[in-house]
């Protein structure tokens, strides 16, 4: 059954490529996910495949592939911002036509298993099975400004900052500062400025049922709480 699927070797420890081999016939997990599982499941035997370029069917009880066709392996580079990158990594399964994904996780060695359901539901599920690699790219400049622009306009509380964190495929500012030493410098300065920024609101309306008193506390808990965040104090 003409089941295609792409076969890809992640690289994160040096350029960020993606190696990948296209699969024609039973490329269902029962099959050709078994057979990864079982034959090619250590970082040189992931890489060995991904750069087969072509195999028609991989027996899923063997190991053994065969091939009617040869060509070379597809490399991919990636670009260094995560969520575009695993935008790229969909786009390439789709534009092998396949119905499934199979991407070598170098850094927790192990398959990485999509089904193609839309390159925008695939990218979704690769930033999460391979959320854990976000600290091999970099955020882009424009992400950068947009958490500090919402973190700025939701000082009061972290809801509004933490949703975009979210949308970003951040839980935390924690893991936000972990994975981007450039951004963390950028919003760390920033965080030691709020105290001066402050003094310029004190013509603003007070925030209902709340004293100046309430309100001069609230900023310093949301401070304290940032620099804890990004082990700025203990």
């Amino acid at each position: 059954m003409g089941t295609r699927a792409l076969v890809g070797y992640l690289d994160t420890n040096g350029d960020l490529k993606l190696t990948s081999t296209y699969n024609h016939y039973d490329g269902y997990p029962q099959n050709l996910g078994k057979g990864l599982e079982s034959f090619y499941n250590t970082d040189a035997k992931a890489e060995e495949i991904a750069n087969v370029g072509y195999i028609s069917f991989l027996d899923g009880e063997t190991g053994e592939w065969e091939a009617k066709n040869k060509q070379m392996p597809d490399v991919t580079k990636l670009t260094d911002n995560f969520e575009e990158a695993m935008m790229e990594i969909a786009g390439e399964i789709d534009g092998m036509s396949a119905d499934y994904g199979y991407i070598w996780d170098n850094e927790n060695q192990e398959w990485i298993t999509v089904k193609n359901e839309g390159i925008g539901s695939m990218a979704k599920n690769l930033a999460l099975d391979l959320s854990h690699l976000k600290g091999k790219f970099e955020i882009s400049p424009e992400q950068t400004m947009e958490v500090k622009k919402e973190v700025k306009e939701g000082y009061y509380g972290t809801t509004n900052a933490e949703y975009y964190l979210q949308t970003i495929g951040y839980d935390s500012f924690e893991d936000f500062f972990n994975d981007n030493p450039a951004a963390e410098k950028v919003l760390i300065d920033w965080i030691e400025s709020i105290p001066e920024f402050r003094e310029k609101i004190d013509g603003e309306e007070m925030m209902e049922g709340k004293t100046k008193k309430d309100k001069v506390e609230l900023d310093e808990y949301f401070i304290n709480k940032m620099k804890f965040r990004a082990g700025i104090i203990k």
